[in-house]
């Protein structure tokens, strides 16, 4: 099997990842290396799985696969059982990166991926894991959309988000390109102030708004966060008590916009903005261009809310082991927003959020603003859950404000101000609000929550 190239192996001789040098790299990608091109064909039609946890493992499987021009699919490491039968019906891979019961021996049916390609997932256990299809170039686009923002020279990340996500892989990506250096760590030692030593003005951080709420509490992390170049803050919607909290704490936060379609941000607002009290999306990002759609596709006017359509260079070529490609004109979210008249995205909602309980639809939203409103919550979220009586019945999770906790009036208030049909049927005070590690509902936790 002969080499594509897509990278030059020799450009990661450099000293760049935090706690192994270039040339041990180097050395871990070669034998990576070796270790696919002993697959022959195979791997080339196949692919090789990566579901690593430890990053360098991660780093040398990935780059050696990519610079082979072999396609890479990743996994998270974390899956269970129904997970990996979803994937068994989707990939078929030659070569295998890391410890998973699945097995490398050829089977029939299965639609492999074409080469080059980098398989993301995304999805989770109870929408069925996706695959998105993107390549070398579509992440270098967003790298240079990203770079364009923040000015020329290299991106260093302190890494805390998993590898096998969008928002962890492209950190890995970034650093590579742009001659910047990556340094991976635990979340949880940057709560316990294991802070990494850097310049100041240098270092870039990516996190969820959960753990931006949980590294503010602690005043050790709150003075190392002040020093860094950005905070990209992404993955969930902010709540406003942590945006207001950040902005009082002076952090250099830049709220963004993307998902794993997209590789990552395609919209995003500037620290010094951010600071200065804007609070949105901020400005499409140069390698894509972002609509706002009408239900009958005409595009809104300006602070009309609509479906976002996005059109980037960076954007995926489809779901693997599905027939429909992207449109051409863009790919339609389930997101739903506005542009100001400056040219600012705001990032409304999910069209999918949409609750039918009892024939009626429901945004989620507006309970969780109703009940926000009362001033007696610090953190809401209004979930559809399945209801023999109701369809769907409405559940509020919430997070109690500190002085606040035990008894309030705030559910008597919230019948006052909403019709009967948008009162949440089950209420749970909880201590934190169930996401997962990328900010994303976990329906498991609801589950047995509300069991």
């Amino acid at each position: 099997m002969e080499p594509a190239h897509l990278i030059d192996p020799n450009s990661l001789h450099r000293d760049w990842i935090e706690g192994t040098s270039g040339k041990a790299l180097y050395r871990r990608v070669q034998r990576c290396m070796t270790q696919i091109e002993a697959a022959g064909e195979d791997a080339r039609v196949r692919g090789v799985l990566l579901v690593e946890a430890d990053p360098l493992r991660f780093a040398a499987a990935f780059f050696a696969a990519v610079s082979l021009g072999v396609p890479v699919i990743l996994a998270n490491p974390k899956w269970q059982h129904v997970e990996w039968e979803r994937v068994a019906t989707l990939v078929n891979p030659a070569v295998i990166f890391g410890e998973v019961a699945v097995s490398v021996a050829a089977r029939t049916g299965i639609q492999h991926p074409q080469p080059g390609t980098i398989l993301i997932p995304t999805g989770g256990s109870t929408t069925g894991v996706k695959f998105a299809a993107h390549t070398w170039q579509t992440l270098l686009a967003a790298c240079n959309g990203l770079s364009e923002l923040l000015g020329d020279g290299p991106i260093h990340s302190c890494c805390v988000l998993p590898l096998f996500h969008v928002s962890g892989l492209m950190q890995l990506v970034r650093s590579f390109v742009t001659a910047g250096r990556i340094i991976f760590t635990d979340f949880k030692a940057l709560q316990a102030g294991q802070l990494p030593v850097f310049p100041p003005d240098a270092l870039c951080l990516s996190l969820v708004p959960t753990q931006l709420q949980r590294i503010m509490a602690e005043q050790n992390s709150v003075d190392w966060l002040r020093t860094l170049r950005a905070v990209f803050v992404g993955g969930s919607a902010t709540p406003s008590s942590v945006i207001e909290q950040a902005r009082a704490l002076q952090l250099p936060v830049m709220l963004s916009y993307g998902m794993t379609e997209t590789a990552a941000m395609v919209a995003a607002l500037p620290a010094a903005e951010f600071l200065a009290g804007k609070t949105n999306a901020g400005r499409v990002l140069s390698h894509a261009c972002i609509q706002v759609l009408r239900e009958d596709g005409a595009e809104c006017r300006t602070g009309e809310s609509g479906q976002i359509r996005i059109c980037a260079t960076s954007m995926f070529k489809g779901y693997h082991g599905r027939s429909d490609e992207v449109s051409k004109l863009g790919y339609l979210s389930d997101d739903e927003g506005y542009f100001d008249s400056l040219g600012y995205l705001h990032v409304v909602g999910r069209s999918d959020r949409l609750i039918v309980s009892g024939g009626e639809k429901i945004d989620p939203h507006e309970v969780e603003q109703a009940i926000l409103h009362s001033g007696q919550v610090e953190q809401v979220m209004v979930v559809g859950w399945p209801d023999s009586e109701w369809g769907q019945k409405l559940v509020a999770l919430y997070v109690p404000k500190l002085q606040l906790k035990g008894k309030s009036d705030w559910q008597a208030e919230l019948r006052a101000n909403l019709a009967n049909y948008k009162i949440p049927k089950q209420i749970l005070q909880v201590a934190a609000l169930p996401l997962n590690e990328r900010g994303k509902v976990d329906r498991h936790s609801i589950q047995r929550l509300i069991e």
